[in-house]
């Protein structure tokens, strides 16, 4: 050949070690949840952030090992259990943010999980989703606790109304 043609090398992908657990036979879930440290045959590696991150969180380390209850099978499961998903979206961007800015973190995986630790907590009020409002209520949805300044108010001076009488 005259003209050979030129290697190309492919360009590889980083494959970082994981930022949260070391692989060494644990699961991270049955460690954090039940602080159970036992060491298992298996262990299946869990990208954090999966679906168009799941490249981003091979690059960046934002895996975690976990046993096969944890992973795949059972209630608990990680892809079976969103409350033990989202423990770990909360935990990979604390992480991901020792290291970097939460600037960062959110061009790279778009969303804040650590914002919603706040919003996810059920109002004391509420029983079976729904909210008992007071009979003398102006609607502006204050329940039996008072959370509503103008019916606290409103409730005040009628009791202060009633003890003068």
């Amino acid at each position: 050949m005259m003209y050979p043609k030129p290697q190309r090398k492919k360009k590889r992908k980083k494959h970082k070690a994981s930022i949260l657990h070391c692989k060494d036979g644990t699961c991270y879930l049955c460690m954090k949840l039940k602080g159970d440290y036992r060491r298992y045959p298996v262990v299946h590696e869990h990208h954090i952030y999966d679906g168009p991150n799941r490249q981003n969180s091979e690059a960046e380390g934002l895996k975690v090992y976990l046993c096969l209850d944890h992973h795949i099978m059972g209630p608990e499961a990680v892809h079976n259990n969103h409350k033990n998903m989202r423990i770990l979206h909360r935990d990979g961007q604390r992480a991901y943010e020792r290291t970097h800015s939460r600037a960062e973190f959110m061009s790279l995986i778009g969303r804040n999980y650590l914002d919603e630790e706040k919003q996810e907590e059920p109002k004391k009020d509420t029983k079976d989703g729904f909210m008992f409002l007071e009979p003398d209520c102006i609607g502006c949805f204050g329940a039996s606790e008072n959370q509503c300044e103008r019916c606290e108010e409103k409730r005040h001076d009628k009791k202060t109304e009633t003890l003068a009488d």
